[in-house]
């Protein structure tokens, strides 16, 4: 998609989602590292077990993780964005609760911990890794995400070369 298409759908269609997400980087902005990544801009948050968090094209990560996690939750969060484009208004009650609520209540997490449920399980979750693969064009490399992130089962690597 072109960057020209990509910001007037983000911020026309997906406008709720992307105003809360450049609020949040403006309070941020001074205070924390920024970069570019395709048509979104990440801001890395130093906050202890934060993952990631897509708000439209403004997407939040956390930095203590290792350097698979990070190059994976790029595209993963970026593949959230593109839900975005898609939901627009929707978008915070398709997949913005499901997914807050997926992550952070103790029974959902105490379940996927002791009943060893994938995190990418969860539908939103497992769509926005096929999303963010496709629009990046890259595969991902950590163990989790090639053995559980389609929708819980392996995500065998594409040749985006053909």
């Amino acid at each position: 998609m072109n960057a020209f298409l990509f910001y007037l759908l983000q911020f026309t269609w997906g406008i709720i989602q992307n105003l809360a997400g450049f609020i949040a980087f403006l309070i941020l902005a001074p205070t924390h590292k920024h970069e570019r990544f395709n048509h979104a801009v990440i801001t890395y948050v130093n906050a202890k077990g934060f993952g990631g968090l897509s708000m439209g094209m403004f997407i939040f990560m956390g930095t203590s993780k290792a350097e698979e996690w990070a190059h994976d939750t790029k595209i993963h969060e970026y593949g959230h964005s593109f839900q975005s484009i898609l939901l627009g208004p929707l978008y915070l009650i398709v997949v913005g609760i499901p997914s807050s609520v997926w992550c952070n209540f103790p029974v959902f997490v105490r379940m996927r911990k002791e009943q060893g449920v994938s995190y990418y399980k969860l539908y939103c979750e497992g769509w926005a890794n096929l999303w963010g693969r496709a629009a990046v064009k890259e595969n991902f490399i950590s163990k989790d995400m090639t053995e559980h992130g389609y929708f819980g089962k392996p995500l065998a690597p594409v040749d985006f070369n053909k």
